[in-house]
Formats: C-alpha cells, structure tokens, sequence
C-alpha cells in the first residue's frame, strides 16, 4: 500500500491554518489584553486595603500619617508609607500589608521623579517589589490647591504621594506611557494623606483595565448608571466639578493640571460623558453632590 504525499498547495494551506490558530491563542493570552488590565484591578484593590489599614493603624496609635503633619519632609514621608504598606521580610509580624521579595523601604530607599516625563523606573530607584513580581515606585510628597465647588472662594489643600506600579516586572513594555496598542503597564496611583487612593492617569480613560458607574442618590432611585471608563463616571457624578470635603474620587482636574506634560496626563481622549447624568444634577453650586463614583469589583 503507498503512502500518499502532500502536495504544496496543501502543505501551504495546514501551515496557513496553524498561523491563523497561534495568531489567535496570542491575541488571547497577550498580556496587554488581558494579564495586565486584571493585574490593574488586583493591585487596586491590595493598595487601598495596605493604605486603609495602614491608615487606621496609625489613628490608633495617635499619630499622624506620613505628609500630615505641619511641616512634612516630602523624601521622609514617601519612605515612611514604604513602610507603612509593604512588609519588611525581617519585621513581617510588624510591619506592613504587602508582602514583599525585595524591600528597599530602609536606607536604600529612594524616590522617583514627582514628575514623570520619561521611562525613569529601574531597580535603583524602586521601592519594593511584591511577592507577586509586581514592582513599586513611589514619588515624594506633594501639595495641589483645589477650588472646593461647593464655595468656590476657598482653595484646599491636598497632600499626595504618586505610586507608580510595574504589573508584569520584567515583562514588556514596561513603560507609563502608551504604546502603539494604547497600552501602558507601569501604572499611577495618588495615594492621599487622608488614606484615600485615587486611580490616575490613562487607566482611567480605558475600560479594559477597569470601569465605573455612578450611584445615584437614594431619595431619587436606589439605582446605578451604566458601567463606563472612570473618567466619564466622574464626569457623569460631577461635571468635571470637584468636591474634596464630600468626595475625594471627584478630584481630577487640579491633580491633571499639575501634572500637564507628565505620564499623568491624559491624551487623545474624547469622553462619552458631558454634563451630569439627569439624577446627579445639582440646582444651584452651593449644594452637596448628589451621587458618587464606585468601582467595579471584578473579584
């Protein structure tokens, strides 16, 4: 009995069939399409728990969380809420609340850029990097006015600390700005003296790394709009208005403005949202907001 040959028309045509197979299990298992966005929402979620817990640790003991105080050293405090978030592998029982491979929160610590105008991240200036192979930046101390609109003759004063967040480690592109698939994974956070933590930059203008709606009010319908990109649900809750002393996830502006020209700023966007959403709106500039901004949990 012989054996029959394949031809090369039909040689082509398997390798054809294989390309457009792998060409598909990549674009499933890219890292910009799905490891990194998921890793977004994971580090989210441990930064706010290590800086609330961090936050509420300090409350008991009756002192003040770093940047706080009157006269805060910006290069001190940023050290200071190293070791207030990741756990000192020789102190792990007292210190902290991510666990760490590579802790540089002593005296190798160092600060990035309070600007960020290029890929500045290497391991001399990293603060620590998480068991999961996640690697943390933190930038010093810093100060932003906001106009409250609520009154708006009154400035406020908020203290913040960028923490800058390496998704993959070594992986590629390791880069805060983004690249040709409009992908990013070192990623911002502004973690403010108050204990809040604040999503930032592009991230907040994409839906595949996390998304948004706003809760309306209560006395109006026990509802939540649509989930949309952080940006348009903040847009949609406050009209790009800013109410620190009621929320501080309505802050964008001030924070953007400051940062113009920097991996903070935000580019090439156009958002879905204009104005208020029909319940958020407010009758006259002196009143509270009406609705707020949650987060999607997607664990």
């Amino acid at each position: 009995m012989t054996k029959k040959a394949y031809n090369l028309a039909e040689m082509v045509l398997v390798i054809a069939i294989i390309g457009f197979i792998v060409m598909l299990l990549y674009k499933t298992i890219d890292p910009s399409y799905k490891a990194v966005p998921l890793a977004y929402s994971r580090v989210f979620t441990s930064l706010e728990d290590a800086v609330y817990n961090s936050y509420q640790k300090i409350r008991e003991k009756n002192k003040i969380f770093p940047g706080a105080d009157a006269n805060p050293d910006p290069y001190k405090s940023a050290q200071q809420l190293c070791r207030l978030i990741a756990t000192d592998p020789l102190q792990a029982d007292d210190s902290g609340y991510i666990n760490t491979v590579v802790y540089n929160c002593g005296e190798n610590f160092k600060t990035v850029p309070e600007y960020m105008t290029s890929n500045m991240f290497n391991d001399n200036n990293m603060a620590f990097v998480a068991s999961n192979s996640m690697k943390f930046y933190i930038s010093p101390l810093q100060q932003v006015k906001i106009i409250n609109a609520v009154s708006p003759k009154q400035k406020i004063a908020l203290r913040y600390f960028i923490v800058w967040v390496d998704l993959n480690g070594k992986k590629r592109p390791n880069s805060a700005f983004k690249n040709k698939k409009g992908i990013i994974d070192i990623v911002p956070f502004i973690v403010t003296t108050t204990g809040a933590v604040l999503p930032a930059g592009y991230p907040t203008t994409d839906v595949r790394y996390f998304s948004a709606y706003v809760q309306y009010p209560l006395d109006n319908k026990p509802m939540s709009s649509q989930s949309r990109s952080y940006y348009d649900a903040q847009t949609a809750a406050f009209n790009g208005k800013e109410y620190p002393f009621f929320d501080e996830f309505s802050i964008r502006d001030s924070i953007l403005r400051q940062h113009q020209g920097t991996a903070l700023e935000i580019k090439s966007f156009n958002p879905q949202s204009f104005g208020y959403d029909k319940p958020c709106k407010l009758k006259k500039e002196t009143d509270d907001p009406l609705c707020k901004v949650e987060i999607n949990d997607r664990f």
